[in-house]
C-alpha cells in the first residue's frame, strides 16, 4: 500500500491539514479511512535506491522498522530531532500516522504518539547484500503478523543458501507478476515465452529443464543440511 507522498518526507508543509489531506485522500480510495477494523498498517518505503518497511502495529501500539541490512547507515536515519532536515523518515511518517489517526479519531492515537519507535532485529540480516531488498521487503510484508508474533521468514542465516532461497524467491516473484491478470502486458509475455520456447529444439528445452532441476536441488540439499546442522 504506497500512500505516502514523498515530497511529504523532503519538504516540510506549512500546514498540518495538508499533510493530512495528502494521506486522506489515497485512503478515501481504497475505502480504509478509520483504519478501524484493521491491526497493522504496513509501509512499503524506498529510500536511496533501498527498499524497507515500517509497521504499524495499532493492537500492540508499537512501530517497527523492518529491513534486511544489519545497518541502516548510508540509507536512511533513526534520527528523532527538532528542526524537520534532521528528523528521520521513518520518524516523519511516524508523525504523519499519528496526526491522521488524531484527525479520524482513532482510539489509540494518543498511545502511537507516544510509541517507540524501533529497528527489529533479524537473524538473517544481511550486510553486504545491496541488490535483493525489494525481495526481502516484500517476503516481510507476507510474513509479519505483528509486534508479539513470532517473525520468521524461513531465509537461512547461511550466506550461499540464503542467496539460492533468494534467487529462487524473486524467479516466483517475477513469475507472479509477469503472468498476473493484472498484468496488462499479461498476453505478450505469454506470446514472446511461446516463440522462445518454439524456436529451441527438444534436446535443448530438456538441457535447461535439466540444469534448473540440479540447481533447485542443490538449494535444498544444503538447507536440509543447515537444519541438520540446527537440530544439533
Amino acid at each position: 500500500m504506497e500512500w505516502q507522498p514523498e515530497f511529504m518526507l523532503k519538504k516540510k508543509q506549512t500546514k498540518e491539514k495538508k499533510n493530512v489531506c495528502n494521506i486522506k485522500s489515497t485512503f478515501e480510495g481504497s475505502g480504509l479511512l478509520d483504519l478501524k477494523a484493521f491491526d497493522i498498517i504496513i509501509n512499503p518505503m524506498i529510500e536511496n535506491k533501498h527498499f524497507y518497511l515500517i509497521c504499524f502495529d495499532l493492537e500492540t501500539t508499537k512501530v517497527e522498522v523492518i529491513d534486511n541490512m544489519r545497518s541502516n547507515k548510508g540509507f536512511y536515519t533513526m534520527t528523532v530531532g527538532t528542526k524537520f532536515k534532521e528528523i528521520g523518515s521513518p520518524c516523519k511518517v511516524k508523525q504523519y500516522m499519528t496526526r491522521y489517526l488524531k484527525v479520524v479519531e482513532h482510539p489509540i492515537a494518543s498511545r502511537m504518539e507516544k510509541a517507540k519507535l524501533t529497528r527489529k532485529k533479524l537473524e538473517w540480516a544481511t550486510h553486504d547484500n545491496f541488490n535483493d531488498c525489494g525481495v526481502f521487503a516484500m517476503r516481510h510484508m507476507d510474513m509479519y503478523k505483528g509486534s508479539g508474533e513470532k517473525f520468521e521468514c524461513g531465509f537461512s542465516t547461511h550466506k550461499e543458501i540464503q542467496n539460492m532461497q533468494l534467487k529462487n524467491m524473486r524467479m516466483k516473484i517475477a513469475t507472479k507478476l509477469l503472468l498476473s491478470e493484472a498484468n496488462v502486458y499479461n498476453g505478450s509475455v505469454m506470446n514472446l515465452a511461446k516463440e522462445t520456447i518454439h524456436g529451441l529444439t527438444d534436446k535443448k528445452v530438456q538441457k535447461m529443464l535439466d540444469e534448473e532441476a540440479l540447481k533447485q536441488e542443490e538449494c535444498w540439499n544444503m538447507l536440509r543440511k543447515w537444519k541438520e546442522e540446527q537440530k544439533v
